[in-house]
């Protein structure tokens, strides 16, 4: 089956990016409080978790006028 490739069903695995270091204004945290969310600049240091487990870290960062994570660093585990 050279030159295909193979028909791979989605899956879904839920993810969410933390936000680990920032300084804010009380005037910032006051509107996040208000609004119910927070958008990091692009100096946050972050941590992707996936399935409840942090796979890496990293930054927030505009390309092409959108926000994007780029990775610094992956977390090491053992494989089983």
């Amino acid at each position: 089956m050279e030159g295909k490739r193979p028909n791979l069903d989605r899956i879904s695995v839920p993810t969410r990016i933390i936000v680990h270091r920032s300084e804010l204004s009380t005037a910032a945290l006051g509107e996040i409080i208000q609004k119910g969310e927070y958008v990091p600049s692009g100096g946050d240091v972050c941590e992707l978790e996936a399935g409840g487990q942090v796979i890496a870290r990293g930054r927030i960062v505009r390309r092409r006028g959108e926000s994007c994570f780029k990775v610094m660093e992956t977390a090491k585990g053992e494989r089983s």
